[in-house]
């Protein structure tokens, strides 16, 4: 009992001092378009791209307003990862750079 009173202001305390997580991560299954230049069947197609899990869309700030940009580049910079940016090659590859297709309504397992 002694413990739980002491843990639960603790903890609250704790949790009053967090102020900010900046979360990264990435699409690997399917991969996305900052990622897929690091597989092999793709390596000599798409460049790597080593800042591939921290894609935000502009950050909180800028996404508020409703100004996202496409597979996670900013809206109002470069568009690295769109159709036709550095890492969204597919157009001059054809089919080669694409990732997985599914067909619609079907269900995608996310890794």
């Amino acid at each position: 009992m002694k413990s739980t009173a002491f843990l639960t202001p603790m903890a609250l305390i704790m949790a009053m001092m967090v102020q900010d997580a900046s979360a990264h991560g990435r699409l690997l299954v399917p991969p996305h378009r900052g990622y897929i230049g690091k597989l092999s069947q793709f390596s000599s197609l798409v460049p790597t791209n080593f800042g591939d899990h921290g894609l935000n869309a502009g950050g909180i700030g800028q996404t508020k307003g409703g100004k996202h940009g496409i597979c996670g580049d900013k809206f109002s910079g470069k568009r690295l990862h769109e159709t036709g940016g550095e890492y969204g090659k597919f157009p001059q590859h054809r089919e080669k750079v694409i990732g997985a297709c599914y067909a619609p309504g079907s269900t995608m397992d996310l890794q």
